[in-house]
């Protein structure tokens, strides 16, 4: 299922268009369905965006499915850079509460 995001959202800009975007993307993987994320005509993202639309999936999903079933295309570097660091950024908090809660 390809979902074009200028389609779904105006912009790329706030949490509540995040969950427009996730809401999305959870009934295609419920379905056992791959998504790819169709960035054409987005010129950026901003992190709360990215919070929302990808970063909550994380309880539900790990990231192992995440990146097996969710493809991102026609995204610029703004975008695929943000959409990166921010999965980075959460694996390493994840990883060292795991850790201090282990201790």
């Amino acid at each position: 299922m390809v979902l074009i995001i200028s389609s779904v959202v105006r912009s790329c800009d706030t949490n509540e268009q995040g969950d427009v975007v996730r809401l999305e993307i959870i009934k295609h993987l419920s379905k056992n369905e791959k998504v790819t994320l169709d960035f054409s005509g987005v010129t950026n993202v901003t992190s709360s965006f990215v919070n929302s639309a990808l970063i909550s999936l994380m309880p539900q999903y790990d990231v192992r499915t995440i990146k097996a079933r969710i493809q991102v295309t026609r995204a610029n570097r703004q975008i695929g850079t943000m959409i990166n660091d921010r999965f980075r950024s959460e694996q390493r908090l994840r990883s060292s509460y795991e850790a201090s809660a282990i201790s």
